[in-house]
């Protein structure tokens, strides 16, 4: 006689109990897969929630706290929605976001294994003080999770200077901090972040940086852990910021983009330091084949270079990346925008023990039909770079 459906679920629920399916789960990867697990039954739904360490919560109004309580083993949070409710004054004239000290603080007691906390708010106006995240909670978020490791902040007003020199008071074991789009983070953030241990930092459209908070870093105990920077479009920082870089000591990962008054000047001083083994360079202007030459000939241990359209009025020509024929370590170079790049000069490059792979516009294949050898044929590889930042540009948002 054929068993219903109500009675075999029960049975299937019996001979596996939560710490079996836990194990099951594990091998499962694919979203979709993990969210068809959690609609067996109550209890699948029930272990699926458990066994989860990382939760996205996206768009619409702010989400309610019981939520979180369902997730207690989550190591990363992230969030686009807001934390608090815009709400109106006393005289009902105007409006005001209150502090999420208290959400944050909540947030902290339910994760305290958390390691990756991302806030994304488009929120521009009626935000009091130092930002829409409250410096109590910031500070609470750091003492109630020891683990955390990486922060991502995106919005004009998420979190300004005194959030951030809250967080390094507390957090520790802070190792990764990105801020995006931020127009409160100033040099006064520094400070802080120079005092401390992180080894990344990543900063993209914060107006309010300048030479002098890359100083902090250089002349802080930063200089001795930061091993990845990432600046893009911060308009603040000129040729005096990048000399700061050549006291980093264990700076081994590099990539600017969009700075608009780095100059030549820039790239040399990028050039003496010999600790880098990945830079890559988009859209800046001001630079010529001057800073190629002394890429080629000053990092001796870089090993991933990457150019993006890196002028505005003095092309650069295949010339210049001729002293790379002779480079000991580069494995990975890519050029977009060198449009004076014949086969010869490819054969030139070639010559370079080290290198893997070179990568070319897509638009010059019709130029090198006729190359020899496959072993040329597998290190030369086209793409295409129609996006306004090319593929070798990853972010982590």
């Amino acid at each position: 006689m054929a068993i219903d459906a109500k009675r075999r679920s029960g049975y299937i629920n019996s001979m596996l109990n939560d710490d079996l399916l836990a194990q099951i789960l594990n091998m499962v990867d694919q979203k979709e897969d993990r969210k068809s697990f959690s609609e067996v039954c109550k209890q699948w739904l029930r272990v699926e929630r458990l066994s989860r360490t990382s939760l996205r919560v996206r768009g619409g109004p702010m989400f309610p706290l019981d939520l979180l309580t369902k997730f207690p083993n989550l190591v990363d949070f992230r969030t686009t929605r807001e934390l608090t409710k815009k709400r109106k004054r006393q005289n009902k004239k105007s409006w005001y976001y209150p502090p999420t000290d208290p959400r944050l603080e909540f947030i902290a007691k339910t994760y305290p294994k958390l390691k990756t906390f991302m806030v994304y708010s488009v929120i521009t106006s009626f935000v009091q003080g130092d930002g829409h995240l409250g410096t109590k909670g910031l500070q609470a978020l750091g003492i109630g999770c020891p683990n955390l490791s990486t922060l991502m902040f995106r919005g004009c007003k998420v979190v300004g200077n005194a959030g951030v020199d809250a967080l390094f008071q507390s957090a520790h074991n802070l190792k990764s901090l990105h801020l995006k789009e931020n127009h409160l983070i100033s040099d006064r953030a520094f400070k802080a972040i120079g005092s401390s241990s992180i080894s990344t930092l990543e900063l993209q459209c914060c107006p309010n940086v300048t030479d002098m908070g890359l100083g902090f870093l250089a002349n802080g105990s930063t200089s001795k852990t930061l091993k990845k920077l990432i600046l893009k479009r911060c308009e603040g920082i000129t040729d005096t910021g990048m000399q700061h870089l050549v006291n980093m000591r264990s700076l081994e990962h590099l990539e600017l983009a969009c700075l608009k008054h780095v100059t030549d000047i820039g790239g040399t001083a990028i050039s003496t330091i010999q600790t880098l083994r990945e830079l890559k360079l988009c859209k800046l202007w001001k630079l010529s084949e001057r800073t190629v030459v002394a890429l080629a000939e000053n990092c001796r241990n870089l090993e991933v270079l990457a150019l993006y359209r890196i002028w505005l009025h003095e092309p650069v020509t295949g010339a210049s990346i001729h002293s790379f024929s002779r480079h000991k370590c580069l494995k990975y170079l890519s050029l977009y925008g060198f449009s004076n790049l014949d086969q010869s000069d490819v054969e030139i490059v070639l010559g370079c023990p080290s290198l893997e792979s070179l990568v070319l516009d897509k638009s010059l294949t019709g130029n090198f039909r006729l190359m020899h050898g496959n072993s040329a044929r597998r290190v030369v590889k086209f793409e295409s770079f129609c996006d306004s930042f090319p593929q070798f540009m990853p972010t982590v948002w």
